[in-house]
């Protein structure tokens, strides 16, 4: 089986989703339901400790300029009227076929294992970029607590892109409940950061591990070699999450001919076990293999199982190290691994 068959989808989200991301910028989004909490405490306290995101790229940029007048440790704001009804509006919108043989047939001749080792390390490269592009958008991402002055310009954007802006000390429940989300800019106002939320793996994540695995060559003791682990999935919970996992492993016989195996499986990882910023958890697998050996013109598959733990050191709230230790059990060996990596979330 050609390495090109199932890795390429996981490599086309990913690198739509580095495309869509953009930088870190000046703005930081509050949620809906922050925004409702605040507008319900007392207007002097509510500035004390918002619960922010940055922004990527143009995200939440404000159609027009905020007139702010600074002095000393106060703001003046010129603020807009609202009197009844929905907040003051403004028009805004953001603007081949692959052949292999199975259940031990014999392949068609030619260095399928090089080539499918070739191809690897080429979707290697290009997840490694993407790798870096999220690690330096969304791992590095402010995700945590601000404080900010009472009369700090809010920019709010209602459900259907309507928009508006208000002081943080003038909005009321009506306004919050009207509003689809809302932003702070870092220099509109007094501004400070408090401190990163915690790693916080619930949503999409993105990993690429690199390391070392047993290669399981026909007829003989599995053999020491390379191992890539590429995964992409969805963490409903902060503990628990699945994930596509398209694995790469290679190796040499005693006559340096090339054996790869590709594998490729669903994992259910569980990580209930926090400690300051070290977690840990076991993982489960389900898939295929598809091997090739150079040396004796072959090519296979066979289901795969796969177990494990995991260790990831906590970097930021959304940004990880991994470290995965495991036994893969396909064509008839329990073959080890250890990898290590990125993972973001």
């Amino acid at each position: 089986m050609s390495t090109r068959s199932l890795p390429l989808p996981l490599l086309a989200v990913a690198l739509l989703a580095t495309a869509s991301a953009g930088c870190p910028n000046e703005s930081y989004r509050i949620k809906r339901d922050e925004l409702m909490k605040l507008s319900q405490q007392p207007p002097e306290a509510r500035a004390s400790r918002i619960r922010v995101v940055q922004s990527l790229g143009d995200q939440d940029t404000p159609p027009e300029p905020v007139p702010v007048v600074r002095g000393g440790a106060s703001v003046i704001i010129v603020a807009p009227i609202w009197v009844g009804g929905s907040p003051r509006r403004h028009d805004y919108a953001s603007g081949p076929v692959h052949e292999h043989s199975h259940g031990g047939g014999l392949g068609r001749g030619g260095d399928v294992a090089r080539a499918n080792k070739e191809s690897a390390k080429a979707a290697i490269v290009i997840a490694a970029i993407v790798a870096t592009a999220l690690a330096f958008t969304e791992g590095i991402r402010y995700d945590g607590y601000v404080a900010v002055h009472p009369m700090t310009p809010v920019h709010l954007w209602g459900p259907n892109g309507e928009y508006t802006w208000m002081p943080l000390a003038e909005i009321t429940p009506e306004v919050a409940a009207w509003a689809d989300h809302a932003a702070v800019r870092r220099y509109e106002s007094p501004f400070q950061e408090l401190g990163r939320r915690p790693l916080d793996r619930q949503g999409f994540t993105y990993s690429l591990l690199l390391g070392s695995s047993e290669i399981a060559l026909i007829g003989q003791d599995p053999v020491p070699g390379f191992l890539a682990h590429l995964q992409f999935g969805y963490f409903p919970l902060h503990q628990l999450g699945l994930q596509l996992d398209a694995a790469w492993g290679w190796g040499n016989d005693d006559f340096n001919n090339t054996i790869f195996d590709g594998r490729y499986s669903f994992e259910l990882d569980v990580l209930p076990l926090d400690a300051g910023i070290f977690h840990a958890g076991p993982y489960g697998q389900i898939g295929l293999a598809y091997r090739s050996d150079d040396g004796i013109q072959h090519s296979d598959q066979d289901t795969l199982f796969g177990v494990g733990g995991l260790l990831q050191l906590e970097l930021t709230t959304r940004l990880a190290l991994t470290l995965r230790a495991g036994e893969t059990f396909t064509h008839d060996e329990h073959l080890g691994e250890l990898t290590f990596g990125i993972s973001i979330y």
